[in-house]
């Protein structure tokens, strides 16, 4: 069901919970999204270097319980891009076509879109998932994250190498999992037909990665927040979690013991009833 309300969004609920391809829409004031089943709205967004059809599994689960909104990012997927690849820039652009109150779920640099999202628009986000979403993930001092150099890397990769680039990120996702081969296999076939990101969207998205820091923002959240970690994740390491509790002391955190940076592809059952039972207490 694809829905054509410009912010006040709600699933209707006496639609059956059919699963549909999205109606997409390119200009500059709309977002190419899809949503499906009824109850209370929740948004799920992307992580770097994919799209939405990454959480179409996991939606086809949540939206027997939720309106699950699946939004692609500026520049992924089949959004057009953005000159100013800023968080808010970013923020206001999927929040034209979003409901006006939304559980809000990202997934890395979705996280740190969605954080940014809670922190200056609050009335829009009842409660705040990030998943694997450092608010900061380059390492600094004593907090413990990405080599800046890592990112540099990537952005040399995706100009001179996207493919190959693009490739050898999406193995990381899983890399370390328990079920590593598995993971990657269901990751690349979500993705197989669609079509590649931006190459001027990447490079800002690494940019984001790599300057964005979030830990002020993120201390001043005025909504419960879960945080969800793969312990194995090379990318956002569980190390943290203490400082997020001195940032945040109301942060509620959850370890996948089997998982890397996609808890959601590698222990899906188990996420699935760690959001049912965040969104329901």
């Amino acid at each position: 069901m694809s829905i054509e309300q410009q912010s006040n969004n709600q699933c209707d609920e006496s639609t059956n919970l059919q699963i549909s391809a999205p109606e997409v829409r390119h200009s500059e004031h709309q977002v190419a999204y899809q949503s499906m089943g009824t109850g209370k709205n929740l948004v799920l967004v992307h992580g770097w270097g994919v799209n939405s059809a990454i959480w179409q599994l996991t939606a086809e689960q949540l939206s027997q319980h939720y309106c699950v909104h699946l939004v692609d990012l500026p520049g992924f997927g089949k959004e057009p891009e953005i000159s100013d690849y800023s968080l808010a820039n970013i923020s206001d652009t999927i929040l034209r076509k979003l409901p006006d109150n939304a559980i809000w779920c990202g997934w890395s640099l979705g996280g740190l879109i969605a954080t940014y999202v809670a922190r200056h628009h609050p009335a829009r986000v009842e409660k705040l998932i990030q998943v694997c979403a450092a608010i900061k993930f380059v390492e600094q001092a004593q907090w413990l994250g990405v080599k800046r150099a890592v990112f540099e890397r990537f952005k040399t990769g995706v100009v001179t190498q996207p493919e190959k680039t693009l490739n050898r990120f999406l193995s990381l996702q899983a890399m370390g999992s328990v079920t590593v081969k598995n993971d990657i296999a269901i990751i690349k076939g979500l993705l197989a037909e669609q079509p590649q990101p931006k190459q001027d969207a990447l490079v800002a998205g690494l940019d984001l990665l790599s300057n964005v820091d979030l830990r002020e923002s993120f201390s001043q959240l005025t909504m419960p927040c879960l945080s969800l970690f793969g312990r194995l994740d090379s990318l956002v390491p569980i190390a943290n979690m203490p400082e997020l509790i001195k940032l945040y002391p109301a942060n509620q955190q959850v370890i996948f013991e089997h998982s890397s940076h996609a808890p959601f592809i590698s222990e899906s059952v188990h996420f699935q009833r760690v959001v049912i039972d965040f969104i329901e207490g």
